[in-house]
Parts: C-alpha cells; sequence; structure tokens
C-alpha cells in the first residue's frame, strides 16, 4: 500500500523497498549504541585470558550455564565488536525477508511484515549487553526463522539442497541450545513430522537428525550441573523466597510478569496484533457481536490506557503488576491481571477460530501460538525473571507477529479489495505512527546506552 503512495513506478526494487527500510533502521542503531557496558565487558571478554576456548566452555558446563552453542560464538564476539555489529544488522534486517519467504508475501504484506519487525522493542535487546544478548536471544530466533523454511519445504516434500541441510544442521545446533528456543524448535518439529504421518507423507530424515539435535539440547540442558549450580546461586543472591514457593505461585508470577508486559504497559506489537485480528474478523463475518467478541482485548487495552490516566479511582483495577514476590490473592490487583490476560487471550481465540475455516489449521496455530505465550509464561519457575528484564519474551513478540501475518495472508483477496478503503488506510496509519514511535524510542535509548549509564 506504502509502495503506490511513495511512488507510481513498480518494479523489483520497490517490492523489497520495505526491506531495505529495515536494514537502514537497523544501521542506524547500530551505529549509534555502545556495546561498553553489560555482561560483554564486564565478564565475558576476561574468560579468554589464558583459557582455552574448550576449557572455558567445559568449566561453563560444570559451574553456570548448558548454552554451550551460543557461548562458542559469544566469548570470541565480544573481541570483535565491529563484526559484531555487521552480523547483528544482518541478522535484524533479514529477519522480515524471512518471514517473507515463510508467507510468500505480495509487495503490499511485505509493508506489514517491515511495520512489525520495526514495532519490536529492539531495546530489550541491551538488558544484559548488546552482544550477549541479541546472541542468546535474537540469533536463535533467525535460526528458527530460518529453519521453519526447511520444515515448510519438507512437509511440502520440496527436496532441502545439501548445502541448506549444512547450514540447518548449524543453526539448529545453536539455537537449540538456547531453552526457550528449544522448546519451540520441538513444537515445530514433532508438528511437522505428524503433518507428514497424517498425509502418509515419506519419512523425512532431515527433519528427524533436527527433531535428534533438538532432544539431545533438551538432555544437555536437564542434566547440566552448571544449571543447578547457578539456580542455586541466582536463588541466593536475587530471590531467596523462590525456593519456597508453590507451583501455582511460579506460574502465577509468570502469567502477571506476562500480563504487565503485553497489555498493562500498552505493548505496540500486542496492540496492533489484536486491532488486526478484530478487524479481519468483521471483514470476514460481518457479524457485530463476534468482532466485539474478538475485540475484548481492546476493550482491556482501553482500560489500561484512558481509564486508569483518566479515572484515578480505578487504579486498584487496571493495574501495572509490580515486579515484586509477596502477593496478597485477596486483593483484585492480584488477580485482575490474570483475568485481563485470559480475556485477551480468549479474544484471540477466538477470532482465530471465526478466521481459520480449516480446523487442523486451526489447531497447529493455535498450538503455535501457545508455544510462543508458554516461552512468557515459564520465566515464572526462574528466580532471574525480573532480573531478565523483557528479553525472554521476543519468541513471544514474534510469534504474535507471525499468527497476525498468516491471518493477514489468508484474507488475502478481502484485504486487497479493502486496503486501500478508510478501514485499511487508517489501520495502517496506526502501524506506522506507532512503528515511527518506537524507531525513534530505540534510537534514542540506543544512544544512551553506555553514555549515561
Amino acid at each position: 500500500m506504502l509502495g503506490r503512495l511513495v511512488s507510481g513506478k513498480k518494479g523489483k526494487a520497490q517490492e523489497y523497498l520495505p526491506f531495505l527500510c529495515v536494514g537502514i533502521t537497523a544501521v542506524l542503531w547500530h551505529a549509534v549504541l555502545s556495546v561498553s557496558v553489560g555482561d560483554d565487558m564486564v565478564y565475558f571478554k576476561t574468560l579468554l585470558d589464558g583459557r582455552s576456548i574448550l576449557e572455558i566452555l567445559a568449566h561453563r558446563y560444570e559451574t553456570w550455564s548448558s548454552r554451550l552453542g551460543i557461548e562458542l560464538v559469544l566469548i570470541p564476539l565480544v573481541h570483535a565488536p565491529v563484526l559484531w555489529r555487521i552480523l547483528d544488522v544482518l541478522v535484524f534486517a533479514s529477519i522480515p525477508i524471512l518471514l517473507d519467504k515463510l508467507l510468500e508475501a505480495d509487495k503490499d504484506l511485505r509493508w506489514w511484515i517491515a511495520g512489525f519487525t520495526l514495532l519490536y522493542p529492539f531495546t530489550d535487546m541491551m538488558s544484559a549487553g548488546w552482544i550477549s544478548t541479541t546472541t542468546n536471544y535474537l540469533w536463535p530466533l533467525w535460526c528458527i526463522l530460518f529453519l521453519a523454511l526447511h520444515i515448510k519445504k519438507a512437509v511440502r516434500e520440496i527436496p532441502v539442497a545439501w548445502y541448506e541441510k549444512a547450514a540447518g544442521i548449524l543453526a539448529c545446533a545453536y539455537a537449540a541450545s538456547q531453552e526457550q528456543a528449544a522448546a519451540l524448535l520441538l513444537v515445530l518439529l514433532v508438528l511437522a513430522l505428524i503433518h507428514q504421518r497424517g498425509r502418509k507423507c515419506r519419512d523425512n530424515a532431515y527433519l528427524c537428525a533436527l527433531l535428534g539435535i533438538t532432544i539431545a539440547w533438551f538432555a544437555a540442558i536437564l542434566l547440566c550441573p552448571g544449571n543447578a549450580v547457578r539456580g542455586l546461586q541466582e536463588i541466593q543472591g536475587r530471590m531467596p523466597e523462590f525456593a519456597s514457593f508453590s507451583v501455582w505461585e511460579k506460574f502465577y508470577m509468570g502469567l502477571a510478569n506476562m500480563e504487565r508486559v503485553f497489555i498493562a504497559e500498552l505493548d505496540y506489537v500486542f496492540l496492533m496484533t489484536v486491532l488486526l485480528l478484530a478487524g479481519f474478523v468483521y471483514l470476514k463475518t460481518g457479524d457485530y457481536r463476534k468482532t466485539a467478541c474478538a475485540g475484548l482485548p481492546l476493550l482491556v487495552l482501553l482500560g489500561q490506557s484512558v481509564v486508569r490516566s483518566r479515572h484515578v479511582r480505578f487504579a486498584n483495577i487496571f493495574v501495572i503488576p509490580e515486579q515484586t514476590t509477596e502477593w496478597n490473592f485477596r486483593s483484585p490487583s492480584a488477580w485482575l491481571p490474570l483475568l485481563f490476560l485470559a480475556v485477551c487471550i480468549g479474544g484471540i481465540l477466538c477470532a482465530l477460530y471465526w478466521l481459520t475455516e480449516d480446523r487442523v489449521r486451526y489447531l497447529y496455530t493455535v498450538l503455535l501460538l501457545g508455544a510462543g505465550f508458554a516461552t512468557g509464561a515459564v520465566m515464572g519457575f526462574s528466580p532471574t525473571i525480573y532480573a531478565s528484564a523483557n528479553r525472554p519474551y521476543i519468541y513471544q513478540y514474534f510469534t504474535c507477529i507471525f499468527v497476525c501475518l498468516m491471518q493477514m495472508k489468508q484474507m488475502q483477496l478481502v484485504l486487497r479489495r479493502e486496503i486501500y478503503r478508510t478501514p485499511g488506510k487508517l489501520a495502517f496509519t496506526v502501524l506506522f505512527v506507532l512503528m515511527l514511535a518506537n524507531v525513534a524510542d530505540v534510537t534514542w535509548m540506543s544512544y544512551l546506552t553506555g553514555r549515561f549509564l
């Protein structure tokens, strides 16, 4: 849509203009940010002093972490910040390209892909130092999207070249060493293999190999003595009361913090996702009651923004969950966030149900969305839930983005008719304004990194 507004010319270059915009923005962010703070400088940069990389990884596995695949790249990379900047620009700028390939998007949908990518709060990647955070979260996300392309080919019985398989195995070995990424890969691979079985397709040795690597990493993560040591140290140093929490309290902490990140703080990605899904329901069904049901998350977000700021007496209803370990479950402020989260999830599930005619596809979509949400909820079982800030939610962000774009792709014929009318222009204007606000915020916060911290 914006391509027609920018220029009346058509051509290959114009079709890929959205990705160029993402690339330019990524270059801007990496040009102004500083890597002089965080774990990069105070810890990882000192690890190679007098020891080999294999000695360091063996020691890390015994005393701290099972993310050996990631740290094999991270530890040398902190000594080459210029190389990291180049690689990280390429990683971030190519994420919308991978989404484009997965969705088989046209030139109009590419603007939405680029807009959603630039809605992601990239400053989440500086919370433990830019290099260590991106290599632990952003790069595994890229690997998941890259492997999803291979899974898509395998499901369609399209041959995967040997060099693609080699790259895929390396990507899997890297990403699966991160716990949340391993869980998402496990879901994707199992669903793909079940789908192949259901269609009586021939077994795919490549997918089985990827699944084997993922399961092997899961075993390494569960058996890693360093993870147990780290857990005890984190409990003692950050959250001593965590040792006495029940499963329910850990689950509550994870859900409440997830509600804070995406709902109470009015996240841009979540806002656009629920807004578009409700609009799609109306365009497809023309039913006001279904649209109202799908739009319930917008009512919650309205309460969080307008009502809470305009009517102070509602502060205890539309509350932002605190980063705390003490809760009074008799107080509405403790359980209302879970109610709001349930309403939002229910609204999204209803919207997807009405938008998806194929019930098998609906089930797969719900499982994918559920896996993304689970990566956020599971943080309640970690004593570092608050110390980790918002960086672990990157997988939930892009799961929401992908599901929303997938529904947009499915409604392509309807949207082509509606997109240039007032509702379509208004929706894209909202996306564009929020995107500009996020780009400006990330640029400013990136500039401040290392200068006033």
